[in-house]
C-alpha cells in the first residue's frame, strides 16, 4: 500500500529505537519523552525559511562547471599554489579593499579579515554573481544571513591577504 506524502515534505521523521541509552524500554520512558524527532528541527539553517513569513525561500540552482566543486577548492587549498596574491599579511583599510571589487580582482571583507576571493569565485556554489555582491565590500552580513554554518575561516585561510584596520 502506498502512503500519501505529508504536508511537510522538507522533513524527515525518523522513529527511534525502543531502548534508550540506560537500558530502559519504551514503555517505561514513553510517559517522559517522545521516541522520534523531526529533521530538519524548526528554525534550523536547512528549513531555508525566513523567520517572518515562514515560507521556503526560493533557491536558483547553478550549474558547477566539471573541476570547480567544493571538493576540488579544497584541493587547489592544499596544493601550495598561492592564493592570496600577497607576499604577506597587513593591516588594509576599506578603500583599499573596494579598489578589488572586479571579477579577475576579488577581495572582501569577513568579520575584519580580508581575503582574496579571486580564485574561488568559479568555486562557488550560489554562482558568480553571488559572491561579487560583496566584492570589495564587507561581506559579513550577507555572508551570515546565506551560510552561518559554513566554517568560512578554514575554507578561505590559503585566500586571507590581511585585516580590516
Amino acid at each position: 500500500m502506498e502512503s500519501k506524502p505529508s504536508n511537510r515534505d522538507s522533513e524527515l521523521s525518523i522513529q527511534l529505537p525502543n531502548e534508550d541509552i540506560v537500558g530502559q524500554t519504551s514503555s517505561e520512558s514513553s510517559s517522559t519523552k517522545n521516541n522520534s524527532f523531526n529533521f530538519p528541527m524548526r528554525n534550523s539553517p536547512q528549513m531555508l525559511s525566513t523567520p517572518a513569513s515562514g515560507q521556503p525561500r526560493a533557491r536558483k540552482k547553478v550549474f558547477i562547471k566539471p573541476g570547480f566543486s567544493q571538493l576540488d577548492w579544497m584541493r587547489l587549498t592544499t596544493s601550495g599554489e598561492d592564493l592570496r596574491g600577497v607576499q604577506e599579511l597587513r593591516g588594509l583599510t576599506a578603500e583599499e579593499v573596494a579598489q578589488h571589487n572586479k571579477r579577475n580582482d576579488c577581495w572582501m571583507i569577513i568579520c575584519g579579515k580580508v581575503y582574496n576571493v579571486t580564485r574561488y569565485v568559479d568555486f562557488h556554489p550560489g554562482g558568480r554573481s553571488q559572491l561579487m555582491r560583496a566584492a570589495g565590500k564587507d561581506g559579513t552580513k550577507l555572508f551570515f544571513e546565506t551560510h552561518a554554518w559554513v566554517n568560512f575561516e578554514s575554507m578561505l585561510k590559503e585566500c586571507l591577504v590581511g585585516f580590516l584596520t
